[in-house]
């Protein structure tokens, strides 16, 4: 597939150096509140106004009420290690939000430990006590009401009751509160079900997931029962069903002459999974590489496109860029074979009578039965985008489904109206649209582009061809398309990680209005059923996922045992960084432009190529791990010597962590576990170890309470902590890590270590079960420019003398 040298990446081993990390003693907070007393009382107040409102409320479809709470907390952070103290004063967790709301439930309708535990904090400090029993807890907590109606009500549903007759009826999405549970969240789920069929309702379907810590139901109701619905304590959310996607395809004149002959993948090619609309496997451009057209949910006949949407996608994933191939006439072999489930109806939704998390969850169950590893799934739910800490249900429940198969997911980050965002649209907005995006509160990820675990795609401006007269580009090559949308992830995540092509829109200079335009879209397969032509013309992120998924295939063909970490991994470290659309922005702070130029568009662009083969010049260290919670890995890495010569040049490195977390839906931390790391160089092993212990808070008490001179991963210089973009906080958030650093002159040797790094790979437990260990896998590129010697047999010789080393010392240690 590739012309260029092709030179197999090269796989590493950990250091026989392990650490644990110290579990952090807490430390004390200023107090947000002086008068005990006054706030205990105001406490009691809203408790108490709690009671009267429920004993004076009816119960709502005739279920009894039940105390779930919305507590606001202050000033201090709350984080996972202080939920077993909610849990000992009565109340489980079952929400929390941006770190600034949580929602519990009480299972004692007095609440009575919470209260005696007010009661005592109130009373202040006791005979040799410095503060307040549970002084910490009730400190932190600002108010206590009842979880409401508005809190239910879904913003698509509050406009459709707004905009309905009393006798209409509506079907929707009726999230229920899981508890943690299993056991317990059928029960509601029963209760809840049991109801809305008494008052003649229609429940199509249900899902509940203890991995993913959700449970949803869709229902179809009149509108006086939703209207109960929104006053029934174990309910979550209502929403309306997602809209589907429009397609906005043009046909060309593309004929079949052209499309014939063309090359099919080899016989034992990797078989990815598409989840969509389903595919007319007899297209031209896609005839001899489907190997089952399936339909998992018998409201579909078959597996056969209605729609056309999952047509096009696969197209993308075995071709690439068919326009680029159209025109020059070549084509290469497809990397892989595909297996496409239907879950889409002809107007691109989902059946009305099913879940989307039950359809996808059985589609790639189905596909892990077939050994199908990489899996594009280029739908959303425009109804449900990332807030903060929440993780939007599909999200959840694909990164359980992540975690449970070993599967990667690729999905796009959403397709949106530049309406939304645009305001007044004059010549300035070709280049300064990126600015209204970050500027705006409604671009943000639609469900399942947050998914931690999946590779999120963000749709990319591609190389522009000659338009109309009149007609200009929204945007440059590599800068987002105009309707792409945009990050943040979920706890400031980076998301989307890469972007891809997925076409642009024009811009009329005479009536300053938006337009499509042949010249800006992309090619790809008609397969309408109705469709006029063979290739047709489209724009929309779900085109950029399957170019992503296609690199993806491409790793798995050339390392079939290859983890689904591992395949990440190796696709990541291939990033392009892209020209920021915001580098000519003026008063930006350059921190603030690297985190925005991120949300917008990711690490980059993926490279096929540099995803599954090293070069001369690019050369890719790999290895795969598991660890333990609250443990540290390292890894010794020989620096190349062409990185110390001393000549005008560039050579850089990147590194790329990816792993597959447990994960739990509405609670304080999404991740069950947080891995980062860091890159030094000059610092052995056993040091590594030290100043990583060094960071801990009560390690650093103790030593200063002993007068120890205390070194930390602070104290070190730059040429020793080398300060790879983005920073070690703002990569660490999500579970596809990508840092980078680049040299224009040569390293200088500092000292006996100098000429080797050392990668600390840190795992810290979250609320994952203590005996787990976390799967894992890095790379590690290094790369010069073409002034300075090869770097592969450098790195491959003194890598190979490096395991001989680790062997001897294995030896004499056994």
């Amino acid at each position: 597939m590739f012309e260029s040298a092709a030179l197999p990446h090269i796989e590493i081993d950990r250091t026989a150096v392990e650490g644990a990390r110290r579990k952090v003693a807490g430390r004390g907070a200023v107090r947000q509140f002086s008068d005990r007393e006054k706030h205990g009382g105001d406490i009691h107040e809203n408790i108490d106004f709690i009671f009267d409102e429920i004993e004076n409320s009816e119960p709502a479809l005739g279920i009894d009420p039940r105390l779930i709470l919305v507590v606001e907390i202050g000033t201090q952070t709350v984080g996972p290690s202080e939920e077993p103290e909610w849990h000992r004063s009565g109340l489980r967790i079952i929400e929390a939000r941006e770190s600034s709301r949580v929602v519990a439930f009480s299972d004692d309708p007095q609440m009575t430990e919470f209260v005696r535990r007010l009661d005592l904090y109130s009373q202040g400090p006791q005979k040799g006590q410095k503060s307040a029993s549970y002084e910490g807890f009730f400190d932190n907590i600002v108010s206590v009401r009842r979880y409401g109606r508005q809190d239910r009500l879904g913003v698509a549903l509050a406009s459709a009751l707004a905009s309905s007759d009393e006798d209409d009826s509506l079907t929707v999405d009726v999230e229920v509160w899981h508890p943690g549970e299993q056991q317990k969240a059928d029960g509601w789920m029963s209760l809840i079900g049991a109801a809305l069929r008494r008052h003649g309702a229609d429940v199509h379907d249900s899902f509940s997931s203890a991995a993913a810590g959700v449970s949803i139901m869709r229902v179809t109701a009149a509108l006086a029962v939703i209207s109960k619905l929104l006053n029934t304590d174990l309910v979550a959310k209502v929403e309306t069903l997602p809209a589907g996607q429009d397609g906005h395809l043009s046909p060309s004149d593309v004929s079949l002459e052209q499309l014939s002959g063309l090359p099919l993948p080899a016989a034992d090619a990797p078989v990815v999974g598409i989840i969509d609309s389903g595919i007319q496997a007899e297209h031209p451009l896609v005839r001899g590489c489907v190997t089952e057209a399936a339909a998992v949910n018998s409201f579909h006949n078959d597996g056969a496109d209605r729609n056309g949407h999952g047509t096009a996608v696969a197209s993308i994933l075995l071709r690439g860029p068919i326009e680029e191939h159209l025109a020059s006439g070549e084509w290469t072999d497809p990397p892989c074979r595909i297996l496409s489930v239907r879950v889409l109806d002809g107007e691109n939704k989902i059946p009305f009578n099913r879940l989307p998390q039950s359809e996808i969850t059985e589609a790639v169950a189905y596909l892990a039965a077939r050994g199908v590893k990489v899996i594009n799934l280029s739908l959303g739910d425009e109804n449900s985008t990332v807030s903060g800490d929440r993780a939007p249900v599909l999200a959840a429940v694909l990164d359980s489904l992540a975690k449970k198969f070993g599967v990667v997911f690729v999905v796009p980050t959403g397709t949106m109206a530049p309406a939304m965002y645009s305001g007044r649209i004059g010549p300035e907005f070709r280049e300064d649209y990126p600015q209204r995006m970050l500027e705006s509160p409604d671009v943000g990820l639609i469900d399942p582009a947050p998914s931690a675990i999946a590779i999120t795609v963000g749709g990319a401006v591609p190389a522009l061809r000659s338009a109309e007269l009149g007609t200009h580009a929204i945007g440059k090559p590599g800068w987002p398309s105009p309707f792409s949308r945009i990050g943040p992830g979920i706890n400031g995540a980076i998301k989307p990680e890469v972007s891809a092509p997925a076409g642009t829109l024009g811009l009329s200079i005479d009536k300053n209005i938006l337009q499509q335009s042949d010249a800006f879209r992309l090619a790809v397969a008609d397969g309408r059923p109705d469709g006029s032509a063979l290739v047709a013309y489209d724009v929309g992120t779900s085109l950029a996922a399957p170019r992503v998924a296609r690199a993806c295939a491409i790793v798995q063909e050339a390392y079939p045992e290859a983890s689904a970490n591992l395949i990440r991994s190796l696709v990541l470290q291939s990033v392009t960084e892209r020209v920021s659309p915001l580098q000519d922005v003026k008063g930006l702070t350059k921190g603030v432009r690297e985190a925005n130029t991120l949300w917008l568009g990711g690490y980059g662009e993926v490279s096929e190529q540099r995803s599954v083969l090293s070069g001369d010049r690019d050369t890719v260290l790999f290895a795969e791990e598991a660890i333990a919670l609250d443990s540290v890995h390292l890894y010794t890495i020989p620096v190349p010597d062409a990185f110390f010569i001393s000549r005008r040049a560039r050579r850089g490195i990147t590194v790329s962590l990816c792993y597959d977390p447990p994960v739990r839906a509405r609670r304080m931390d999404y991740l069950g576990s947080h891995m980062q790391w860091e890159l030094l160089r000059g610092v052995s092993p056993e040091a590594t170890i030290d100043l990583l212990l060094a960071e801990e808070k009560d390690v650093r008490r103790a030593r200063r309470e002993a007068g120890t001179r205390l070194d930390t991963l602070s104290d070190l210089s730059d040429q020793q902590k080398l300060a790879l973009r983005p920073s070690r906080m703002a990569r660490s958030a999500g579970a596809n890590q990508v840092g980078r650093i680049e040299w224009k002159s040569a390293l200088k040797r500092f000292n006996e270590n100098s000429s080797e790094l050392v990668l600390a790979v840190q795992n810290i437990n979250r609320w994952d079960f203590a005996a787990n260990r976390q799967p894992y896998a890095v790379a590690i590129r290094f790369w010069v420019s073409e002034e300075l010697p090869p770097i592969y047999a450098d790195l491959r010789a003194k890598v190979r003398t490096m395991k001989a080393q680790a062997s001897v010392r294995a030896q004499v240690r056994g």
